[in-house]
């Protein structure tokens, strides 16, 4: 192993007794202000995307184009521990910056 490799960060948690090691080396960040779900019996499919709502006013805004850029497909238990994951996450937020409203 280089030096440069071992003198990255390693972000470790311990979780249900197995110790695991995040790498984020090759980790890239988007961002989306907007995203669905779907599907089908062996995947689910999260879409996210931006949409620039913000231009014009309420009667101009009637259709809103959105720009998908990210999909990604879990198998269903990837996807319940990560819905399990973001609702703890969400209600950590709320209890310190209060009710997200939507």
């Amino acid at each position: 192993m280089s030096e440069a490799a071992s003198s990255k960060p390693k972000h470790t948690t311990t979780m249900n007794g197995m110790s695991i090691t995040w790498n984020d080396e090759k980790m890239e960040s988007l961002y989306a202000n907007i995203g669905t779900a779907t599907a089908n019996r062996e995947e689910f499919y999260f879409l996210f995307g931006t949409h620039q709502n913000w231009r014009g006013n309420a009667s101009e805004t009637r259709e809103i184009e959105v720009s998908l850029n990210t999909r990604v497909v879990l198998n269903p238990y990837a996807a319940k521990r990560f819905a399990a994951i973001l609702t703890a996450s969400i209600k950590a937020y709320e209890d310190q910056f209060g009710k997200i409203d939507i």
